[in-house]
């Protein structure tokens, strides 16, 4: 039966209204699942064969390179992340989600928009035809539909329901949500300007603009809607201690203006270089901070969490049960909390990297690290993990059906991992083990090339897994 709840389309208006079903979403998550495995991954595994291979690289791959990340962007982890939080987030709000009816052609309108781009940008560079140049524009009109509408479902559902002081649960992420889905809206117009822009030269979006569009989607909408989920999602899911409202309000504070500095430092501006290395040591500094109390938080894991201890009648016999719980939840979920941890780790890796990046664009005037080992130690090390680790765990709840096997979780844990550890370790250390013994940067090809194929079969695994709770 469907919970019913009050909610408010109009303001002063309220009436009756039930809570959607799982079956909503369901396609979203579906659809992500599909775009990453037979879209994201497998174009990864392309590329990172093709990139370890004796031969000449057109324009072609790197067109292709730009259409791989815009598809795990907004294919793979940003609708993911969207439709687990079109389901989560209305309940924390109290009140259904906006624009229920939409959500089928909004999901159309991206999925459409994203297959096209993967076909249509490559083939500009590969074929110079009109037709590849007007589904290139059309992929941004759609992709920008798409993306606007989210934000509006966003919204609308924020402005409905209860007086938010009866939701401070929802009120304590509230702000880094409103960072995220504004930063989602942008990113569809800013996708559009890139395109139009790619369809007059050679299919090559300009690298300011690229660089911004991957901004808003990882920066400013996949780690501000983690960081919320996680905040409020990962207690009540592996039974740990709340995050602290406090601490959760200035990080907040932190976040917004690294990522204001960031965004602004792709114009040409003065200072631009400043305001560049000021954002990243900002947004590094407190990705940091974030990490830093979710693993503490996680090391208590085990232990019954403070403010149940205080209400307990009987704290013993309630420890007790709780170390139960977590037990059976091992046996029937697998290993999700390791994974949801060493995506944190992955995390902090990324969140030093940017950090030492923007301390020495400040000394010295460049960067320490390439920005493509930060953002894939951002991606398939955090975010790919983290959902990896969440969705076993949160997806049995939404729909009350079960994974194929809490073995499948053991295995994203170790293939995803592996594959991240290839893709960013790989490119970190090669350099310094070159120096060191030259031979190494034939290996160091070799391991790199086998990031791509691994990462495609950890995609995979996750798909055969949680595919029955989508059914």
């Amino acid at each position: 039966m469907k919970a019913a709840i009050h909610s408010h389309d109009q303001p002063g208006k309220a009436r009756l209204r039930p809570q959607e079903p799982f079956a909503r979403i369901a396609p979203l998550l579906k659809a992500a699942l599909l775009l990453g495995v037979c879209g994201g991954f497998a174009l990864a595994t392309v590329l990172t064969i093709t990139q370890s291979l004796p031969t000449m690289l057109g324009s072609w791959w790197v067109a292709l390179v730009q259409a791989h990340g815009h598809l795990q962007l907004y294919g793979w982890s940003g609708l993911f992340v969207v439709g687990v939080s079109f389901h989560f987030l209305p309940r924390l709000r109290g009140t259904p989600i906006a624009l229920p009816h939409l959500l089928p052609w909004f999901l159309g309108f991206l999925m459409s928009g994203l297959v096209l781009r993967a076909l249509s940008q490559p083939l500009i560079a590969l074929i110079d035809h009109p037709l590849w140049r007007v589904l290139l524009v059309v992929t941004g009109i759609l992709e920008a539909g798409a993306l606007l509408g989210f934000m509006a479902i966003f919204f609308r559902m924020s402005r409905n329901g209860p007086p938010f002081a009866s939701r401070p649960a929802f009120v304590s992420i509230f702000p880094l949500l409103v960072l995220a889905f504004s930063a989602l809206g942008l990113a569809g117009v800013s996708n559009l300007y890139n395109v139009i822009q790619a369809s007059m030269g050679a299919g090559i979006v300009p690298t300011g603009g690229d660089e911004l569009n991957i901004t808003l989607g990882l920066l400013g909408f996949l780690l501000p809607v983690a960081f919320a989920m996680s905040a409020r999602a990962l207690p009540m899911y592996a039974g740990l201690s709340g995050f602290p409202p406090r601490t959760l309000r200035l990080l907040t504070v932190s976040y917004a203006l690294g990522l204001f500095l960031l965004c602004l430092s792709f114009f040409q501006i003065p200072w631009q270089p400043a305001l560049n290395a000021l954002g990243m040591c900002c947004i590094g500094g407190t990705i940091l901070m974030f990490i830093g109390v979710f693993l503490r938080l996680m090391l208590t894991r085990g232990q019954l969490p403070q403010h149940i201890k205080k209400l307990a009648t009987e704290p013993t016999t309630v420890a007790q049960s709780y170390k139960t719980r977590v037990s059976d939840e091992g046996k029937a979920y697998g290993p999700f909390v390791a994974l949801v941890a060493s995506s944190y780790l992955w995390a902090m890796l990324g969140g030093i990297l940017l950090l030492a990046d923007g301390l020495s664009v400040l000394i010295s005037g460049s960067v320490l690290v390439d920005i493509d080992i930060i953002r894939h130690s951002l991606t398939i090390g955090f975010i790919s993990l983290l959902i990896s680790g969440i969705a076993p765990r949160m997806l049995p709840g939404f729909s009350g059906k079960h994974i194929a096997s809490a073995s499948l979780v053991r295995a994203t844990l170790w293939l995803g991992n592996i594959a991240a550890l290839l893709r960013v370790g790989v490119l970190l250390l090669s350099p310094l083990a070159s120096m060191v013994y030259p031979p190494t940067r034939t290996i160091s090809e070799l391991l790199f090339a086998l990031s791509g194929p691994i990462g495609l079969i950890f995609a995979t695994c996750l798909l055969i897994n949680i595919w029955p709770t989508l059914r």
